[in-house]
């Protein structure tokens, strides 16, 4: 617009852009992670990566060097965009497994004797501990040992003589080292895409007698090591019933091995599930309490010097009492670069601090940046940059209770403005309770991280150390209870089908809709009306879809056969016995099905097993003389015991062997020559699986066992 005072055009940037034009890391960040997504994407080769930056380089030295040569701003700037995705892309493609020779991708030998380093333990029961580890090196024969790299997941049996393990310790393992493949129950708990968040695409079982503790070399975070364990040993002198010490300790350390699977579940469909992952949430509480309390040093430069100090030993002191886990080394770098920028004052936009943050933590592993944790986590943050202080200036209560409220309740809604549409499409389900929740949970959970550290500290003084355990077990108390409260409302946890279109339109619509409500962008009105417009278009498309849909599935089962048919929004199971389908674990699998996919009816019968010459019709499906027939499928169920009788003319989609003491070559290959898959279900002994894989290999079919490779799913 022109200024009516001098007739110069002048620039109006309102809302983010303002925070654009301060954040010069920004300009760097997003050259950057562009490059790192192409190289991805398109896995260039390290010469034509290496290619693209020495081409650039050069031009961009003689460029900034020489400003005499007649270069306008924006093309210099275009030209610094071009370098830093040139080093993205670069720095991608030199940081991926596929270009390390000595990954364990290109290990010819899977079964071998392995040196590994051990990351993190995610889980101990009585039978089994999971773990996830580095390898560091591979036994190659006559004591011989190959460097080799890749991160692993762990699953070791336990022994009466199994050392407890640590972080850092380093094992000597004999197992076999294995691509993470396990399909999945439609709607169950997905392992590959869990591992796969946190950067793991291998696993490997470890027998109880097959590793060898050999030493624990010395890491940073074992200087608290120590302190841990004397933490644990106060809580469990401090009185607190086992419900609440499960709680301390996930609040305070970040250990969840003692909670159960109800208080998780309550946290997870409540929306505060990130209570109990230390994570950015706990380093944020304790920067804000020791920036209040050392507020009054003033500003000068000594008092600013002593005060960054200060914070930066207790954040960093914190994450290594924590173990140092991701989550929290990702909060502890962003908030550690938030307090040198103001001590420095440099440029101390927030928007600015977390470019430098995203751009150190991608540089240190360029692959965190497809972790669903380090997603979110910043998402979450530039929510809380962006929308925050808008939110809390539309309204300014008189009241301080009021006031307080409102601000927990803005910042939950700055935080799950960016973080919802990744949730939708990555779990599949969104917490409709979050905003009441986070601000009773979060709140309370602030005050239960204070009194357990006030607990931790004062137990043992008279009368304090009891008043502060009976304290804080009433307030942990009032946070189990009010999850479960908003975990058992109506409608808490709906499951949610958003794909990645629909995830992209929703980041479009929270930006759009942000920028013209927000920072008042009249133009972002109309865009606004487009993205919802494209939105409602691409969820009734997916609802005329969701009816034209149809699979068949065999799910994850080791003992007889649990399958089903899927007919539009209608599911049809059918299992061996009356028994498995009534059972509990089974009931699961089906309600997570139907849930996952948003199916109205379910219709169940126990008829697999049954050879009888009766016609039993089962929703849109019908099944008689071991076969399933629906509009779309046709499937045949055969045992050994009582095999199933072809004809030379029948053609079936799948055929489905299960509870098979003994296999007849001849009828297998008559089975066999009419289908192209064949599913190895529960009851089928391993000699059996080996001959069916073999005579599958040997015709090219498709052979899916149902036991190493997990659930079965045709679609069409």
């Amino acid at each position: 617009m022109t200024d009516p005072g001098t007739g110069m055009i002048v620039v109006d940037l309102h809302g983010p852009w303002i925070a654009a034009r301060r954040a010069p890391m920004l300009r760097v960040a997003l050259p950057f992670v562009a490059g790192l997504l192409m190289a991805w994407r398109f896995l260039p080769t390290v010469p034509q990566a290496s290619y693209w930056l020495l081409a650039m380089t050069p031009l961009v030295i003689v460029v900034m060097a020489l400003p005499a040569l007649r270069v306008s701003r924006w093309q210099r700037g275009l030209l610094l965009f071009l370098w830093f995705f040139s080093f993205g892309l670069f720095w991608q493609v030199v940081r991926l497994p596929e270009s390390d020779p000595r990954h364990v991708s290109h290990a010819r030998e899977m079964s071998a004797t392995w040196l590994v380093r051990v990351d993190a333990i995610n889980g101990i029961t009585p039978k089994l501990l999971r773990a996830d580890a580095s390898l560091i090196a591979r036994a190659t024969g006559l004591g011989v040992a190959a460097p080799v790299h890749g991160k692993v997941m762990l699953s070791m049996m336990r022994s009466l003589e199994s050392d407890p393990l640590r972080v850092g310790d380093r094992l000597i393992l004999r197992a076999t080292v294995e691509p993470i493949a396990r399909i999945a129950d439609p709607g169950g708990f997905d392992r590959q895409g869990w591992a796969a968040s946190r950067g793991i695409t291998w696993e490997a079982f470890v027998g109880a007698g097959d590793r060898i503790y050999l030493d624990h070399p010395y890491q940073w975070t074992d200087v608290f090591a120590a302190a841990r364990e004397r933490v644990g040993k106060w809580l469990k002198e401090s009185g607190l019933p086992v419900r609440e010490r499960a709680l301390v300790k996930a609040l305070i350390l970040g250990e969840r091995d003692e909670l159960d699977g109800e208080q998780k579940n309550a946290f997870a469909r409540s929306g505060t599930i990130h209570v109990l992952a230390v994570s950015g949430m706990h380093v944020g509480l304790i920067f804000m309490a020791l920036s209040s309390i050392t507020g009054w040093w003033g500003q000068h430069a000594r008092a600013r010097w002593a005060r960054a100090l200060v914070l930066l030993l207790a954040l960093w002191c914190y994450a290594g009492l924590t173990g140092a886990s991701p989550s929290v080394l990702r909060a502890t770098v962003m908030f550690s670069i938030f307090i040198l920028a103001g001590l420095v004052r440099m440029r101390t936009e927030h928007f600015n601090s977390l470019c430098g943050a995203a751009i150190a933590l991608l540089l240190w592993d360029p692959a965190m940046l497809h972790h669903v944790g380090f997603q979110l986590s910043f998402l979450a943050v530039l929510g809380i940059v962006l929308f925050l202080r808008p939110l809390q200036a539309l309204w300014s209560p008189s009241n301080g209770l009021l006031r307080q409220v409102w601000s927990l309740a803005a910042i939950s809604l700055s935080a799950q403005a960016f973080t919802t549409p990744l949730s939708l499409f990555a779990f599949k389900a969104f917490p409709v309770w979050f905003l009441p929740a986070n601000i009773v949970v979060v709140a309370a959970a602030g005050f239960a991280v204070y009194g357990g550290v006030a607990l931790i500290a004062l137990h043992k003084l008279p009368y304090v150390g009891e008043a502060l355990a009976w304290g804080l077990e009433q307030l942990l108390r009032f946070v189990g209870w009010s999850t479960g409260v908003f975990a058992s409302l109506p409608g808490a946890y709906p499951a949610v089908r958003a794909s990645f279109a629909d995830m992209v339109l929703l980041f479009a619509l929270v930006s759009a809709l942000g920028a013209w409500w927000l920072w008042r962008w009249g133009s972002m009105r109309w865009a606004t009306g487009m993205v919802l417009a494209l939105l409602l278009c691409s969820w009734g498309l997916s609802a005329h879809d969701s009816h034209e849909r149809a699979a068949f599935v065999v799910y994850d089962e080791r003992d007889g056969v649990l399958a089903a048919m899927l007919h539009g929004r209608t599911l049809d199971v059918m299992s061996t016995t009356d028994s498995m389908l009534t059972s509990e674990r089974a009931l699961l699998k089906i309600d997570r099905h139907r849930r996952a996919l948003g199916i109205d009816a379910v219709h169940a019968q126990a008829l697999i097993s049954s050879r009888s010459d009766t016609v039993h019709r089962t929703g849109s499906s019908c099944f008689g003389y071991g076969r399933w027939r629906s509009h779309r499928y046709d499937v045949l169920f055969s045992t050994g015991e009582s095999p199933a009788q072809v004809r030379s003319a029948d053609r079936f989609d799948a055929i489905v062997l299960h509870d098979t003491g003994y296999l007849d070559e001849a009828q297998l290959d008559r089975l066999l020559a009419s289908t192209q898959r064949l599913v190895l279900a529960g009851g089928v002994p391993w000699r059996a699986r080996r001959l069916a894989r073999e005579r599958c290999n040997a015709r090219g079919l498709y052979c899916h066992d149902i036991g190493a490779q997990g659930a079965f799913i045709l679609e069409r």
